[in-house]
């Protein structure tokens, strides 16, 4: 797996919106703390456009991404937010592979559906971390703590975590490549050339406002297809804002989790701080991380 350079003062930073569309006041803030860490920011070309509820068409915004990866100058690219579209991109996106050149790529939520192609075809890996969105909000102490993870690890720090243990944790000890994201993102991709490949691998899942049936469906769906059947791991962050409905599923997000992996043996940690909760801890997709869960806390050292 290729591992992107990482960053120094002065270099340059690509910043896209490949999904929902982006506003103006929202730039502020994050020109100026990549300008604190000493980087400049590059605005894609389509950044502040709109088609519906995207930021400018397919078209538009495959052209960004392909602009910001394909540019020496540029040394890593964030994506501005998430929503929905990313997937809509990868129709398209294999023909310009040729010209990308590796560098680290950061966000989340649909953001996902990149993700999945800079691992599973550029073989680079990638950050699920922090978006320039993110900024809007007022930011917990772990929330600013995820902007500093973020920093040191693309100035070349890899993050090592350690959070309390959650009630619902298996224990065990797990070494593999992580992969995953936005579970509902991943569950769109399966029966595609993009489908993120879990065998022998660590998986990590979040996901925000879905319904708790279709949480169900989506674990139902990867168990029966032997995703989870050959895990190393499971992490598990933050189920934001699960919404049940009419009649009641009866069980909570991380119960039902709990209930799909409980025919397996290995190690699973819950309430990982990733995610849409606040907190943003960067995950490194691709990359081999130690995964040790034990009675009073949970480890991730990514190697």
């Amino acid at each position: 797996m290729i591992i992107p350079d990482f960053l120094e003062r002065g270099d340059k930073v690509g910043l896209i919106a490949p999904a929902y569309h982006f506003e103006l006041a929202l730039l502020d803030p994050f020109s100026a703390l990549l300008s604190s860490w000493g980087l400049q920011t590059v605005q894609g070309d389509n950044l502040l456009s709109r088609d519906c509820k995207f930021a400018g068409t397919d078209s538009q915004r495959l052209a960004d991404f392909v602009k910001m990866m394909s540019d020496p100058h540029i040394k890593a690219v964030f994506c501005a937010r998430g929503g929905y579209g990313c997937e809509r991109l990868l129709v398209d996106i294999d023909r310009y592979l040729a010209s990308f050149i590796p560098k680290w790529l950061i966000g989340y939520s649909d953001i996902t559906a990149l993700a999945s192609f800079m691992v599973n075809r550029m073989n680079c890996r990638t950050i699920h971390g922090p978006m320039p969105i993110d900024l809007s909000k007022k930011q917990t102490e772990d929330g600013q703590r995820s902007w500093d993870y973020l920093r040191h690890l693309l100035f070349g720090q890899l993050p090592s975590y350690s959070i309390t243990s959650h009630h619902w944790n298996r224990n065990g000890e797990a070494t593999a490549h992580v992969v995953g994201g936005n579970l509902s993102v991943m569950f769109a991709l399966n029966a595609t050339d993009f489908q993120w490949q879990t065998q022998e691998n660590i998986l990590f899942i979040e996901d925000v406002g879905e319904k708790l049936h279709h949480l169900d469906r989506m674990m139902t769906n990867l168990r029966i297809s032997g995703q989870l059947g050959k895990l190393k791991g499971l992490i598990v962050g933050d189920m934001t804002e699960m919404e049940d409905a009419n009649p009641y599923f009866g069980k909570t997000a991380y119960e039902i989790i709990a209930e799909h992996v409980s025919d397996y043996q290995f190690p699973v940690a819950y309430k990982f701080p990733a995610g849409h909760g606040g907190a943003n801890y960067p995950i490194i997709l691709g990359a081999t991380a130690s995964l040790k869960v034990a009675d009073s806390s949970v480890t991730v050292d990514f190697k």
